[in-house]
């Protein structure tokens, strides 16, 4: 039925009407092109943009204008003001004007879709994947709908589609109907008879490529002991593939994306390469090597392990000072000190040594054959040499690590002159690959070179016994540099060395600005091999300890006591102390692995000959090799440049072990000094301490199994509770102590790792020097972090040490299941190790009801040892989250973005060792264990809500506090911080409370914004607004809560009762 009378003569009418020829503009092609290409839309969209003034009282809802279009209400839904919706209405009108029945119009869109960029994809090979055009299709059309308000949302599904569909229809018309085989069979021949072969892939070992697919009668991964894997006989590829970690099933997101140095590296085509990246740094997550597949081969402990567990000679000599600091004490006052915070409260009038001064008359000490007045000193500086430097010494001069640089500097320019001679040269010029500048020598230059290279080359032979190494104070030489000077000039005419006073001033600046450590100043990269092999690793800047440099300026004991009197050089022996085993210690791991201390492989001759294993050098002459064997120039090309990458992030692995990457060019200049200074603020003013570290607790079922993780923690839990006595957790937090681990409380390693901040940089500078003994405060005994990590990796390795011992008694008799297995092999214990280290567990371990305590001390095989105290270190790092050096992408470790991204290593150290080992694991384990994080992570929230910000924590929506316990968890890694950071910037619009409809109703505030730049970016935002309210009379409660946020401690959560009435006070 019609809503009028419809008669025969309105049908007549009609029809006339429909019969009438229809007259269209060619100018309609011009607006449909205009309203479909993506360039077209981009002019338009930029040329007639038009910002409208927001109106704060402004409510589309509300605007009469809107009436006549209640069914187009989403276009204004986003509106700021009446001005904005006119002109919305203006637009809508003008777009119905649109001849949409036009040919001209539609043949316009038609054009305009046809020239979009992504069609021209289509025509590439990379365009027919349909992942690559349906992405690019996509984003071409979300940008359409962000650029045209009014463009129909029912677009996008269509285009998806289309998108993703349209390559697969494309590519079944090109193949026709050939049977799947015969395709297959073309491909194959084409391969064989005109496709060049991918060198790049091919298995390249000891000088030759071999046959990836060859099966051998013995392992040739130097497994056969093990019988999984002679079993197995792997072949070179399997082999090859064994070095990539088992699957998380989070893809880019996870252990397949480019995130970190190790990731990459182990996805390159270089079996050396993902060898040596592991054998570097060290993972959390599970090998392939490390499953039955491949036998469950072992993942060794990594240079980074072993250079954690040798901390235990500096630490041990760091308590043993202080105890005979406390002896010290106690013979003095005739009391009984036990702490060193007692003492320090006991000797606030100064009338005893501090440590400060005990420390400083120790490294005197050191510099007058070990003699003091004081017993406690001698006795002290006794302790340092038998821990730290004979040790270290001794063996730095057994590897001849002083001797290598010395021979090849010296070999370099006796080679060089013996060219000139018989060439008849006068001089000789280099060209620096780091800055471009040229150097030019004359003969007689080279000569004096040799003789002084020489000179220290016998000087590198002696180990002195009361060595110290120096560390010389920038800033108290730039005040007084004429003293300094007269001192040096004083030491070199006792020791008849004359140099004229220019020489004598370069020498003086060049004291004044050293640095105890060297970075690694990086080349160009080349096409030619040698330039490559000997411009970038032979003739650059080594990268070995400065300390293990024989100097030519050999300062007498009594020259060097003077400068320590006069504040020239830093006498604080234990900065001293730490600094030597940090500089010497890596140079003496990677000559023992490599042959030389830059991790070049140098001494490397093949597998069957030599004693050490490929470096960087092979590296580069493996991938040198596959560019020269390259058919094309495009596949020599993508040879070379993979090449480039991967040893860019080798080097980069060499360097985080030192502590060198990302080191500033000037460690003394006033903004790498501000910057850190800054970073230590930040911790004193920002960290809650402990409380949020109660996840922690959880980890340990977590790891270890829910069966074995509550029997042993109740066992030890019940041990020091009911019997009053905490033998189970001595024995074991001793076990952890003995491999440099539960050391917290000396080294407040983990606190610092948290907070990014370095030991190393403050011991020159009063105020960082001042700013680092704060923060170490602040973690010991007012936030307590560094207490709670003590603790808790000391129950952790009660857990640990057991599970490693059981798990090893019962693979050596059979009966362990794959799992625990796949678990012992990522930690460094095979088959065969597992039965030497239940062996000594049998022989010297003590078996509990549920615990096992493995004594180690006792230990015999002292391989056994080793191994079993890498597992046990490396574990706890994984329970008790620790950031590792390449847990984190490289970015982090250059000083600017280390200051925007601080305290983020915890999250990102955390998305390995919870989330990807966990996704890789997916086990029960993980499951309930995932449980208690969040339970434990709600009873933190809990507590914050009731007691830290007065809400009550009742009428929080569910939603809500189960996101809240999963973000302090830590279980979500650094994709909760992402996602905080897309909330606000997207005033709370976009992420996963948004998602669940628990998006905040209102926009978030610059301040939130401005902390994306990180910590002191936030902190500089709170002083500017602070002098903004005083300076313009504002001055309120926001004002008193921002001064408050300036203080230091004020975020402890124990004492935020105080803080409040000192904000109180403030308002």
């Amino acid at each position: 039925m019609t809503a009028y009378p419809y008669t025969p003569d309105d049908a007549k009418k009609v029809l006339e009407q429909e019969s009438q020829d229809v007259k269209y503009k060619a100018s309609d092609f011009f607006t449909g092109f205009r309203e479909e290409n993506l360039g077209a839309i981009a002019v338009d969209y930029f040329v007639n943009k038009q910002d409208f003034p927001a109106d704060e009282n402004y409510n589309p809802k509300l605007d009469p204008q809107i009436e006549p279009y209640s069914d187009f209400y989403d276009h204004f839904m986003f509106s700021k003001s009446a001005i904005e919706t006119t002109s919305i209405i203006n637009n809508l009108k003008k777009q119905a004007e649109n001849d949409y029945a036009s040919p001209w119009y539609q043949l316009g869109r038609v054009s305009g879709a046809f020239l979009d960029p992504s069609t021209y994809l289509l025509f590439t090979k990379v365009g027919q994947s349909a992942k690559v055009f349906g992405t690019a299709f996509t984003a071409e059309e979300i940008a359409k709908q962000v650029m045209q308000p009014n463009r129909p949302d029912e677009y996008v599904p269509f285009v998806v589609a289309g998108g993703y569909g349209l390559p697969y229809f494309i590519n079944k018309m090109a193949k026709g109907n050939i049977p799947a085989s015969v395709q297959q069979k073309v491909v194959q021949a084409d391969k064989h008879y005109h496709q060049p072969k991918p060198v790049s892939q091919q298995i390249y070992e000891d000088g030759k490529f071999i046959d990836p697919n060859k099966r051998p009668t013995v392992s040739s991964a130097g497994a056969a002991a093990n019988e999984d894997v002679t079993k197995l006989k792997l072949t070179p590829k399997d082999e090859f593939e064994a070095e990539r970690f088992v699957k998380s099933n989070l893809g880019k997101f996870g252990e397949d994306g480019p995130w970190t140095n190790i990731f990459r590296t182990t996805k390159a085509n270089s079996k050396t390469a993902r060898t040596m990246i592991a054998d570097i740094l060290d993972t959390p997550l599970l090998k392939l090597k490390n499953t039955k597949k491949y036998g469950f081969q072992s993942t060794d402990a990594s240079i980074e392990t072993q250079l954690r567990m040798r901390e235990v000679g500096n630490i041990e000599a760091m308590k043993g000072i202080k105890e005979q600091y406390l002896l010290y004490v106690n013979r003095v006052q005739g009391k009984t000190l036990k702490t060193e915070l007692g003492i320090n409260l006991h000797n606030l009038s100064g009338d005893f040594m501090s440590l400060a001064e005990f420390s400083r008359e120790v490294t005197k000490t050191r510099l007058n054959k070990m003699q003091h007045d004081v017993p406690e000193v001698a006795a002290a500086a006794r302790i340092s040499d038998e821990k730290v430097y004979k040790p270290i010494g001794k063996e730095m001069q057994e590897l001849g690590i002083r001797r290598l640089p010395i021979e090849r500097e010296l070999n370099f320019w006796k080679g060089t002159l013996d060219v000139m001679i018989k060439k008849g040269e006068k001089t000789k010029s280099f060209k620096s690959k780091v800055d471009g500048s040229t150097s030019s020598y004359s003969i007689t230059e080279i000569r004096n070179k040799i003789a002084k290279l020489e000179e220290r080359l016998k000087y590198s032979d002696r180990l002195v016994e009361d060595y110290i190494n120096i560390i010389y104070n920038k800033s108290n030489i730039d005040k007084n540099k004429g003293l300094f000077k007269d001192i040096i000039r004083e030491d070199l005419i006792k020791q008849k060395k004359y140099i004229n006073e220019k020489k004598l001033n370069v020498l003086v600046d060049d004291l004044a600005s050293h640095f105890p450590f060297q970075r690694f100043e990086k080349t160009k990269y080349t096409d030619n091999i040698d330039d490559l092999l000997y411009e970038r690793y032979a003739f650059n800047r080594p990268r070995y300890a400065r300390a293990t440099r024989a100097r030519e300026l050999n300062l007498l004991p009594e020259t060097q006591i003077k400068l320590l009197d006069n504040d020239f050089i830093v006498g604080d022996i234990f900065s001293l102390m730490k600094t030597y085993y940090r500089q010497i210690t890596p140079d003496i791991l990677f000559t023992k692995k490599y042959g030389d201390p830059n991790a070049l492989g140098y001494k490397y001759i093949d597998e069957a000959e030599s004693m050490t294993f490929p470096g960087l050098y092979q590296v580069a002459q493996e991938y040198n090799i596959k560019a020269f064997k390259a058919s094309t120039k495009q596949q020599k090309a993508k040879i070379i440049a993979e090449r480039n990458r991967v040893l860019e992030d080798l080097e980069a692995a060499v360097e985080l072990v030192r502590g060198t990457y990302g080191l500033p060019a000037d460690p003394h200049a006033w903004t790498s000094r501000a910057m850190r200074t800054f970073k230590h603020y930040n911790a004193l003013t920002m960290l809650t301490g402990f409380f949020a570290a109660t996840a922690d607790v959880a980890r340990v079922v977590m790891t270890s199994g829910i069966q074995r993780g509550f029997k042993t923690q109740f066992e030890m839990w019940a041990d020091m509770i009911a019997n009053k006595k905490v033998g189970i957790f001595k024995a074991g937090k001793k076990e952890a102590q003995s491999f440099a681990e539960a050391v917290d409380m000396v080294t407040g390693q983990r606190a610092m790792l948290f907070s990014d901040i370095g030991d190393m940089f403050g011991m020159t500078s009063k105020i960082e020097g001042m700013m680092g003994k704060a923060a170490n405060f602040n973690f010991m005994y007012v936030n307590l972090m560094s207490r709670w990590t003590e603790f808790m990796k000391g129950a952790a390795s009660v857990t640990i040490g057991s599970r490693i011992l059981e798990d090893s008694i019962k693979w050596s008799k059979g009966t362990l299941s794959d799992k625990n297995k796949t678990k012992l092999a990522a930690s460094g214990i095979d088959e065969q190790m597992a039965k030497k280290i239940a062996k000594q567990a049998e022989e010297h371990g003590t078996k509990l009801q549920f615990n096992f305590m493995a004594n180690s001390a006792e230990w015999t095989d002292d391989a056994a040892k080793q191994a079993f105290g890498a597992a046990l270190n490396k574990d706890i790092n994984i329970t008790i989250v620790t950031p590792g050096k390449g847990d984190t992408p490289l970015f982090m470790n250059y000083e600017l973005a280390s200051t925007i991204v601080q305290f983020k290593k915890f999250a990102m150290a955390a998305t390995q060792r919870m989330l990807l080992r966990g996704m890789q694991e997916r086990d029960m384990d993980f499951l309930f264990g995932s449980i208690l994080l969040m339970g434990a992570g709600m009873l933190v929230d809990g507590v914050y809500s009731e007691f830290r910000f007065n809400k009550d924590y009742s009428k929080i929506s569910l939603t809500e506090k189960l996101l809240n316990a999963f973000d302090r968890s830590g279980l979500g890694g650094i994709y909760v911080d992402v996602n905080r950071a897309i909330e606000a910037l997207t005033d709370n619009r976009i992420g996963i409370r948004p998602l669940l409809g628990e998006g905040r109703p209102y926009g978030s505030s610059m301040k939130s914004k401005v902390g994306l730049l990180g910590p002191s970016a936030s902190q500089i935002y709170n002083i500017f607004d602070i002098m903004y309210d005083v300076g313009g009379n504002k001055y309120n409660h926001y004002t008193a809560r921002n001064v408050r946020r300036l203080i230091p401690f004020q975020n402890v959560w124990y004492l935020d009762w105080l803080f409040d009435d000192i904000e109180k006070g403030l308002r």
